[in-house]
């Protein structure tokens, strides 16, 4: 939970039998009783709570989580939330203590997400996996609380290890390609959907992504990650590229040469010869654009847009390839910046693309994933 609330909560007690405002009447343990005990709790320090609750287990009966769950509703209901989130935190606290199955916090985590406030649900999932951190369902959740979010780089983490200790290993697999996907990670990304669609042979959305991504390999070679660099975006076959070519054949010969470096991943033999395929032709289309991948590989999206722009002049008609290569720059800038400007201009580049070449490998994917962005703003 945050620190907001931790700081809050020992001092947010409500007193007296107004614990239970707008409880049902039910029988059992004595409220007046129960309602001593919690004023103990709500007083103490939350590390001591556990300890209050099982020198009280006796109270703990049908009757307490009666009224805890009555008064999380009551809360809810009248906008009290950290009223509610601090009853969930008790009445699960109390079914441990008694080996009584309770997630009340989940609950309410899944409640807030359906109202779209994934930042207290992510705050509820959190608290769960501090104060249980075995609760492996709880990590799960809070993972996919993240990435629907768009928080993508603290989620990976989450189902890498839940993927280790063997939890929903399918699911994980498949849902760390998805952000490998974001990150351009292809190879990374094929080899878990590969493992996910082993795990769990039903799997359709793992099933039909790999069946797309196996297409895609067929018509494109990819540049080869080398050390920590990001693999970058599908290198296209340059010399079959319908582009006006240059008329100087050393500048051509020089860039094709370029490219084989770059997909062998000599990333400085590649920017040797396309430098010099530059020096013979500013204008060559092939080096513009195996510079622009090239930058782009590196982290330098800046250099990237100015190379692939350049290249694009190029193409009077327009290039599919290079659409998505401008859409995945400005994808990559809006990730790191988060300016709304450079996703419109992704979504530009992709749709572009697209109304060239319906049935390229990678744009349809480019408009989905984007669109989902879109949304999470």
């Amino acid at each position: 939970m945050n620190k907001r609330f931790l700081g809050n909560l020992a001092i947010s007690m409500l007193m007296g039998a107004s614990l239970w405002i707008g409880t049902p009447a039910v029988y059992g343990a004595d409220e007046a009783s129960q309602v001593l005990m919690l004023r103990r709790v709500f007083a103490a320090s939350v590390d001591t709570w556990s300890s209050i609750l099982e020198d009280n287990r006796k109270l703990l009966d049908k009757s307490f989580f009666e009224r805890v769950e009555s008064r999380i509703k009551w809360s809810i209901d009248n906008g009290q939330v950290e009223d509610a989130v601090r009853f969930a935190y008790v009445g699960d606290l109390a079914g441990k203590v008694v080996n009584r199955k309770t997630d009340y916090r989940m609950q309410m985590a899944q409640l807030f997400r359906k109202l779209g406030n994934f930042s207290l649900a992510i705050d509820l999932a959190n608290n769960v996996c501090i104060f249980e951190p075995d609760n492996k369902e709880a990590a799960f959740y809070k993972a996919s609380l993240l990435q629907d979010a768009g928080n993508n780089l603290d989620c990976y983490p989450i189902y890498e290890q839940l993927a280790k200790e063997n939890y929903r290993r399918a699911e994980c697999y498949y849902r760390m390609a998805l952000l490998e996907l974001e990150r351009s990670e292809i190879e990374k990304a094929r080899d878990h959907l590969r493992e996910c669609v082993k795990l769990d042979p039903k799997h359709e959305l793992a099933k039909k992504s790999l069946a797309q991504m196996e297409a895609a390999l067929a018509k494109a070679t990819f540049v080869p990650k080398s050390g920590s660099q990001e693999s970058g975006i599908p290198v296209a076959n340059l010399g079959d590229m319908p582009i006006a070519t240059s008329n100087n054949s050393k500048a051509l010969s020089l860039a094709r040469q370029g490219d084989q470096a770059l997909k062998e991943g000599s990333l400085t033999k590649a920017q040797e010869l396309y430098t010099k395929a530059l020096q013979l032709d500013a204008t060559s289309p092939q080096a513009l654009i195996g510079v622009g991948l090239l930058a782009y590989r590196q982290g330098q999206i800046e250099d990237a847009l100015l190379s692939l722009t350049a290249a694009a002049a190029r193409f009077p008609q327009g290039n599919a390839d290079l659409e998505h290569y401008l859409g995945c720059c400005y994808e990559r800038r809006y990730d790191a910046k988060g300016n709304p400007e450079d996703m419109n201009n992704a979504r530009q580049h992709f749709l572009k693309g697209y109304k060239l070449a319906p049935d390229h490998p990678f744009l349809e994917e480019d408009l989905e994933r984007t669109a989902k962005k879109i949304q999470r703003r």
